[in-house]
């Protein structure tokens, strides 16, 4: 189950104590940060706030404040700090990212990834409204390498699948409350391949060939519950032949259509030992992740895991009904 963690304002009307407050909430929310006012910051500059929650394994939070220089600098990094990837939604007022010798003015609508591993410093020259989702670096896989080269650039999300990642976001961001709810995880998975796709979206003819397989990867993590998804549809949107789509992943060792299988697969089984969702048939569940074959669905997670749904859900203490019937065996 998810976690909420209540939007706590700054009393007091002191601006360098309401900086060292927001700097205790903010290190504590991700990794130890350095938060100094703006010289531009007066005692009306709008007192900070800090709310989260965390949806499965990934953290969003809603901050706003007043002018300020936030920094994650060489010597506050240590081994064990939390090592996230950080995707922020900009809201109100100017700003500026810089990470690894780029930097950035983002817009208001504008999404900005930069990571915890690293120094980093984000400057607010206005008052400041912005969601940010934090992930796991492990909790990316292939995907975090690719990422740390679009640190700091800032990402518009006016049309296609940015809109729509920035859209769930805000609506996360705007009801913590049910984002630490029970379907958190799921939650979390949507919020992570709609960030990813999000960032991938650029012209196939302006992206070398091994960002293209990462893009395409990121593609089809985003559409995993899409029964069309296949080698041909996903070559369609990158406009590529199937024949060049294959040689750009046999690079990566990855066939697509057994990627996507597992990718399927794994969350199939993760649904299957989840509680909020016994009521579902194992075909409902496998359905809703693309995979529409329910007669070979316990073979397929058999080969993949060594259990069927039936004792995917009997190892997770949840026994199937036999009104399930076949699909369960």
């Amino acid at each position: 189950m998810g976690r909420r963690r209540r939007r706590r304002p700054m009393a007091g009307t002191d601006i360098h104590e309401h900086s060292e407050r927001f700097q205790t909430l903010v290190s504590d929310a991700f990794a130890p940060l350095r938060v100094r006012p703006d010289e531009t910051a007066t005692t009306d500059s709008p007192v900070p706030t800090l709310g989260s929650a965390k949806p499965g394994q990934v953290l969003i939070t809603r901050i706003t404040g007043g002018p300020c220089t936030v920094q994650r600098t060489p010597s506050l990094i240590g081994s064990g700090d939390r090592e996230l990837v950080k995707v922020a939604l900009y809201g109100r007022g100017r700003a500026g990212v810089e990470q690894d010798g780029r930097q950035c003015l983002p817009a208001a609508g504008d999404l900005v990834l930069y990571e915890t591993v690293r120094p980093y410093q984000l400057r607010f020259w206005d008052p400041f409204d912005l969601v940010v989702l934090g992930i796991p670096r492990a909790l990316l896989g292939p995907h975090t390498d690719p990422l740390a080269s679009r640190t700091a650039s800032a990402v518009p999300t006016g049309t296609g699948g940015r809109r729509l990642a920035a859209a769930l976001l805000r609506d996360a961001a705007g009801d913590l409350d049910s984002c630490a709810g029970s379907g958190g995880p799921h939650l979390a998975d949507a919020l992570v391949s709609m960030v990813l796709t999000a960032l991938a979206e650029q012209p196939v003819d302006l992206r070398p060939a091994d960002d293209l397989g990462e893009r395409i990867l990121t593609y089809c993590l985003g559409r995993l519950g899409d029964p069309r998804l296949s080698p041909e549809s996903v070559a369609r949107a990158h406009h590529v032949s199937v024949r060049y789509l294959h040689k750009v992943l046999q690079r990566r060792g990855v066939t697509l259509a057994s990627w996507i299988k597992v990718r399927r697969l794994e969350r199939i089984r993760r649904d299957l030992a989840d509680p909020a969702l016994a009521d579902r048939s194992a075909s409902a569940i496998a359905a809703g992740w693309g995979f529409l074959d329910a007669t070979h669905l316990s073979r397929a997670l058999r080969a993949e895991y060594g259990q069927s749904a039936a004792e995917i859900r009997r190892a997770a203490g949840r026994a199937p009904a036999t009104a399930r019937g076949t699909e369960e065996s």
